[in-house]
């Protein structure tokens, strides 16, 4: 029997109760992510650890197994939540496309990123940036934490992304100057509608534990006075059941 490479299942970690309890009221809320791209604007920012030249409004989400998860869990929380594949595929959620200096790939894509700025085509413009939007580097610098982290496998996160529909008129993405003024991104955060999710969706919810299961029961708590006045007893439960602490998936798998 054939094993999949890749999970039926898309994560998404965060680093804390509250957040992990806002995206099962409110559903995710897309946010401008500063990225390096291989813009040489880009390459000079990140080689004098300045932040990245612009950013784009979106969701991550990663394709792997339960057991490869482990990296993810460090670097962006203990907290996360797991939805069956075919419900991203569902909203328009779709894999990134990874690229690098010397790929094939990498002067077309710069290519249409220059163009986008340039053409009198609104439409067409939008549909340049949103495929910008889902380009990343194969390995590179990232921004995190507010400073430059020098060399990330970003293919190793086989990640998905959802970037919310813009109307024509509107940028797609946000410069420097714009999204480091916290006001401004901010503002720019609530024209965005929230991805919803569903109790069928959910896979697994993930907390950090501990040894009196704390962050388990009080998951639980919420999801049965959340679920059972929004949905019905039955959702509440079965997702109640879809709890998994960090302790017992380092333990298990």
């Amino acid at each position: 029997m054939a094993e999949n490479i890749s999970s039926n299942v898309l994560f998404h970690f965060t680093d804390s109760m509250d957040r992990l309890k806002s995206i099962l009221r409110h559903g995710f809320s897309p946010h401008f992510c500063p990225e390096f791209t291989l813009d040489p604007a880009d390459v000079e920012a990140a080689n004098s650890k300045r932040p990245p030249m612009r950013a784009a409004p979106m969701v991550c989400f990663c394709d792997l197994p339960l057991s490869l998860i482990h990296k993810h869990l460090k670097e962006y929380g203990n907290f996360g939540i797991g939805l069956d594949k075919d419900w991203g595929l569902e909203n328009g959620i779709a894999p990134v496309i990874y690229t690098y200096a010397r790929a094939q790939t990498h002067p077309a894509i710069m290519q249409l990123i220059t163009k986008a700025s340039e053409i009198k085509d609104r439409i067409m413009a939008i549909n340049l940036n949103l495929l910008a939007a889902y380009t990343k580097p194969f390995v590179g610098p990232a921004w995190r934490h507010n400073r430059v982290e020098p060399s990330v496998r970003f293919y190793d996160e086989r990640e998905w992304r959802y970037i919310p529909s813009v109307r024509e008129g509107e940028a797609i993405f946000l410069k420097r100057n714009d999204y480091d003024k916290g006001s401004k991104a901010k503002q720019s955060n609530k024209r965005f509608k929230p991805l919803l999710v569903t109790p069928k969706a959910i896979q697994y919810l993930i907390v950090a534990g501990d040894e009196d299961e704390n962050d388990v029961l009080e998951l639980h708590d919420y999801i049965m006075k959340l679920y059972v006045r929004r949905f019905s007893r039955k959702d509440a439960v079965l997702v109640g059941t879809t709890i998994m602490t960090v302790d017992r998936i380092q333990e298990d798998i």
